[in-house]
């Protein structure tokens, strides 16, 4: 078995484990609103920055406050101008080695300038990290050891969606969490044989991934997963935008994954019509009440008050495919060349 393999399909254990770990930690999260700020700033590179785009959402959703999200990089070689972005925030920093150099660059720039709290979640204990910031979050049950990231990029979204629930006091967001999680190996048992069926079709060879609102970061992270793990060409766009200049390049070679919005569905109606006139194979995910007539597979969830939620069982499928894609090409997941786990400067 690949390390790639073990670490999408044991993932909900993980989960299990980041859920309780958070419950644990209620009290000192809850400890965070006595300080003084303004907004919150979320951080990360690569898979974790993708992470940090949803959390930017979620956070003004739960908590109505303006939100940020910024690449470490960026942050690290811009940082005088990010000054009014800085001030009078609280950094939340996602990560899964605690290591990464644009990461800790930027971080102690801000500590050393700002002296703002910074909190982590951290898939590694007692990382370089966690010696510098405020609050260190670890939950080492979910770091990959393969190279791309996929059970650490799902505990990463749904630790932060815990933190900003527990922060927010969302009681029904901690719930449906938890409802998803419990409910996650019966949900990869009953769809694992339909991903690799879909995966092993030789039809496509390049992948788009649609998805709008809190699943934006995350969706865009599975767009990133097909890259690394099955070195498939694709790009993330919202539902509608697909529409403006990205359904050029849509046809028959095309898979179109599409984490499905239960509003307006006349015209998502419309728009998977484009994509299969086009030739395109689609892929849905979304409740039962979702399903569109003419897609080539639609994956159901249940139905959560929550938007946030649906990233949970959405990120399971694209790394599954993703995976699986790998094998069919002969390739192995787990040594993706040219790229390193995390980057040292």
């Amino acid at each position: 078995m690949y390390l790639t393999e073990k670490e999408i399909f044991n993932q909900y254990e993980a989960l299990k484990k980041t859920y309780e770990y958070f419950m644990e930690k209620a009290v000192v999260i809850k400890g965070i609103k006595e300080n003084k700020f303004n907004s919150l700033t979320f951080i990360g590179s690569g898979s974790s920055y993708c992470l940090s785009k949803s959390g930017e959402i979620s956070a003004k959703m739960q908590l109505g406050i303006p939100a940020n999200s910024l690449a470490a990089g960026d942050l690290m070689l811009n940082f005088s101008y990010y000054d009014n972005y800085i001030r009078n925030t609280i950094m939340i920093i996602l990560t899964r080695s605690g290591s990464t150099s644009e990461i800790m660059l930027a971080v102690k720039d801000v500590k050393d300038k700002f002296n703002i709290p910074c909190i982590s979640i951290c898939a590694r204990n007692n990382s370089d990290l966690s010696n510098i910031v405020d609050l260190n979050l670890e939950i080492p049950w979910a770091f990959d050891e393969s190279v791309c990231q996929t059970r650490t990029v799902s505990n990463l979204y749904t630790a932060n969606l815990l933190l900003l629930a527990i922060m927010a006091n969302n009681q029904m967001l901690i719930k449906e969490i938890k409802n998803a999680i419990d409910n996650g190996d019966k949900f990869i048992a009953q769809y694992t044989d339909s991903l690799k069926k879909i995966a092993q079709s030789s039809s496509w060879n390049k992948v788009v991934v649609l998805a709008d609102f809190e699943l934006q970061g995350i969706a865009e992270e599975g767009a990133l997963a097909f890259k690394e793990i099955s070195r498939v060409p694709s790009n993330y766009h919202h539902i509608l935008d697909v529409r403006h200049g990205p359904m050029v390049m849509i046809d028959e070679k095309t898979l179109v994954i599409m984490a499905s919005s239960p509003e307006g569905f006349s015209y998502q109606t419309d728009l998977i019509n484009d994509l299969k006139g086009k030739g395109a194979k689609v892929v849905t995910i979304g409740n039962e009440d979702e399903k569109y007539n003419n897609v080539d597979l639609h994956i159901s969830i249940p139905v959560f008050q929550n938007y946030s939620v649906r990233g949970i069982p959405f990120i399971f499928v694209v790394q599954a495919i993703a995976y699986y894609k790998a094998i069919f090409k002969g390739i192995n997941p787990d040594v993706p060349d040219g790229l390193d786990p995390w980057i040292k400067l």
